[in-house]
């Protein structure tokens, strides 16, 4: 038994697949889960204290980052949710993750010194043309049937962008990385002439729900949209810079592999910049996505001085006091880019996790916020009252299931032959929606044969926002 529950691996982590385990079946001897069972504490005590390999997730809601201290508490969790996780063989020092972090962050900034330096002048209109055409293309196939009626306005702004970067000088090493990381997908994941990699697929898909609830929102005006989609289609041209072991591997990152990916936003703020040259003011707010509300969570990183990992010292003195002059004003920008950042990454798949539908991905975001303070609360109030206005619409029509008629169908008293009718030939059509999680939506049931109305029920949104898909 214990050879099922750990293995040593080559990579210098023990491997703890709790998810082997029958769901019924616990490592802890009594109901207080204070003890381990005889089979497994000679595994687990040893390791209280140690460190966590990896960010270690539970259906893409992370439950404790990599570094973080073995603890029963954090025990009863991974054996209540049957997580798998690792372990670090050997103890990582702060000392010795900060230099190893400096000693790559060293090296990636030698690559970025050779990019700014490899480009033929000769080569930049050829370059800044083809970008154009494929991110044209690109923008074009990433229509979402969901938000046809949002079409003919968001287009407008994403051709904006797409012209922006691709033809002014400002944008010009952004305009190479976003080709760079094209090529490199179409390398790496072996992609058709007009197929989409990873990256460029979140670029477009985060532009998309940025704009859309920019334009619900008072605070943006025509101009502050145009504004956003530059923002928005450069905020990941910097992962060019990441290591492809890093930025494609198809796993969970070990804590320095997490903190290198980090830098991206770093790199995104030096392409804008052109090096830190023109001081505009889409560089920054490139920069600055992944700021949390609170800024001292291990999520917030940017090039803010105040945030918990920080590439400040990176920026000149000009840059600095440029960057502390404008925040202020960046901060609209970059509330409302991380949450559809955080949505699109949680709802779309990966290398190293399937799709997560809308009601998951907002379960995962709102339990989250209340955890750490994630977001900010009036923006993200509205993108939960976007999605919910946006995916169950009045007059929606859905199928009645069983979920539906055990929890929200008890005082009608159904007979088993009225259930079956219900499943087997009405419909469900909602008659008026809502803009909250934890308000219902009403509906009514009805025969579509004798266009006759059932009966009426209301239910929380998350009902059926759980089997819709992004």
């Amino acid at each position: 038994m214990n050879k099922k529950l750990t293995k040593q691996k080559s990579d210098g982590f023990l491997y703890f697949p709790l998810g082997k385990l029958a769901k019924d079946e616990t490592i802890f001897k009594d109901a207080d889960k204070r003890s381990f069972r005889d089979a497994y504490k000679f595994i687990l005590k040893p390791i209280l204290g140690k460190q966590l390999a990896v960010n270690t997730y539970y259906k893409n809601d992370l439950i404790a980052a990599a570094n973080t201290r073995i603890t029963m508490d954090l025990l009863r969790i991974f054996d209540e949710l049957k997580i798998n996780f690792k372990v670090n063989r050997v103890e990582i020092t702060e000392e010795e993750r900060n230099n190893a972090l400096d000693s790559a962050m060293a090296q990636i900034m030698k690559i970025k010194h050779d990019f700014f330096n490899a480009m033929d002048k000769k080569e930049i209109p050829a370059m800044q043309k083809t970008l154009k055409g494929f991110l044209r293309e690109t923008l074009a196939s990433c229509k979402m049937d969901r938000f046809h009626a949002h079409d003919e306005l968001v287009a407008g702004y994403l051709a904006f962008a797409n012209s922006a970067i691709t033809s002014q000088d400002q944008y010009l090493w952004t305009a190479m990385a976003l080709k760079k990381i094209i090529d490199n997908e179409k390398r790496i994941l072996g992609l058709g002439k007009s197929e989409n990699g990873e990256t460029i697929e979140h670029v477009v898909k985060t532009t998309w729900l940025s704009l859309m609830l920019a334009r619900k929102l008072d605070d943006f005006d025509n101009s502050d949209c145009e504004t956003l989609s530059i923002i928005c289609m450069g905020h990941d041209g910097g992962k060019v810079l990441v290591p492809e072991e890093i930025l494609y591997k198809k796993g969970r990152l070990t804590q320095l592999e997490n903190d290198i990916m980090k830098s991206h936003v770093l790199f995104s703020y030096l392409f804008a910049s052109n090096n830190q040259q023109d001081l505009n003011f889409e560089s920054f707010a490139m920069a600055l996505h992944h700021v949390k509300e609170n800024k001292s969570l291990a999520q917030s990183y940017g090039i803010m001085s105040d945030t918990h990992t920080s590439f400040y010292e990176y920026l000149t003195p000009g840059a600095q006091t440029k960057l502390n002059e404008i925040y202020h004003s960046t901060k609209k920008y970059y509330r409302l880019i991380s949450l559809a950042d955080t949505f699109e990454a949680i709802a779309s798949p990966r290398v190293y996790k399937k799709a997560s539908s809308i009601g998951a991905t907002l379960s995962i975001m709102i339990s989250s916020h209340q955890k750490y303070g994630l977001f900010y609360p009036p923006y993200l109030e509205a993108f939960v009252g976007f999605w919910i206005q946006e995916v169950l619409p009045k007059n929606l029509k859905f199928r009645i299931n069983d979920e539906i008629l055990d929890l929200y169908c008890k005082k009608l008293s159904l007979t088993f032959e009225q259930r079956e009718h219900c499943k087997e030939n009405c419909l469900g059509a909602i008659i008026n929606s809502c803009s909250t999680l934890g308000t219902d939506i009403h509906c009514v049931v009805f025969d579509p044969g004798t266009r006759k109305v059932v009966f009426e029920l209301s239910f929380p949104p998350m009902v059926l926002l759980k089997d819709f898909y992004f």
